[in-house]
């Protein structure tokens, strides 16, 4: 009865396990343009794709593909994937978000808390910080443009300083995933002494 017991509860938290930390990249998918693909924040804009790269440099750094943490200097690194858009002209745009439809309709120039008009990089790379100063809502619009005026742009939400529900579900599932980790060690390490035990009772009996 114990060994059903223990093969039971071991694959429970081990299903506890591969939820939280086969769900947890899925959740990281899940929102905005900017995506975690094998390993690496990928902003698709058109029938291209960019490499992502944000830090914050309070304290210990901290990367991030979208929700920045908190308020603060913000230093965000836009590489070009292709060796075609290495020589695109690329521009952003950060608005805050009052809508969508009120961002169309809206003064966009207002609503804008920076700006870098597009031009061409070395090596396809454009590097800037901004200073985030109000937690809230935010979309970045990313503009490729190459030398026969064709244009690409794509807009992805993000949030400063705020607690969201996907931010949130992954810390949840890798809490998860932890205290599966701790349950199966600590139902290994009772197997093992009950185990024991009963070596030593068989011991005393014979």
């Amino acid at each position: 009865m114990t060994g059903k017991w223990f093969k039971r509860s071991l694959a429970a938290a081990g299903f506890g396990m591969i939820a939280a930390f086969g769900l947890a990249p899925t959740v990281a998918l899940a929102h905005g343009g900017v995506r975690l693909e094998q390993d690496e924040c990928v902003l698709r804009i058109g029938p291209n794709t960019m490499h992502f790269i944000g830090y914050q440099r309070s304290g210990e750094e901290q990367e991030f593909c979208e929700d920045i943490a908190q308020t603060g200097p913000t230093v965000i690194a836009l590489e070009a994937v292709s060796d075609d858009m290495r020589d695109m002209a690329i521009g952003v745009r950060i608005i805050k978000d009052v809508g969508g439809e009120a961002n169309e309709r809206g003064d966009l120039k207002a609503a804008t808390v920076y700006l870098a008009e597009p031009k061409v990089y070395r090596n396809g790379i454009m590097t800037f910080e901004h200073d985030f100063k109000d937690a809230g809502r935010y979309v970045g619009i990313v503009t490729v443009r190459d030398d026969l005026g064709n244009q690409w742009v794509s807009r992805f939400p993000f949030t400063v300083g705020l607690y969201t529900f996907w931010g949130m579900l992954e810390y949840i599932l890798y809490g998860v995933g932890f205290f599966s980790l701790i349950g199966v060690m600590w139902l290994a390490l009772r197997a093992k002494a009950n185990r024991q035990k009963a070596e030593q009772a068989t011991g005393v009996t014979a």
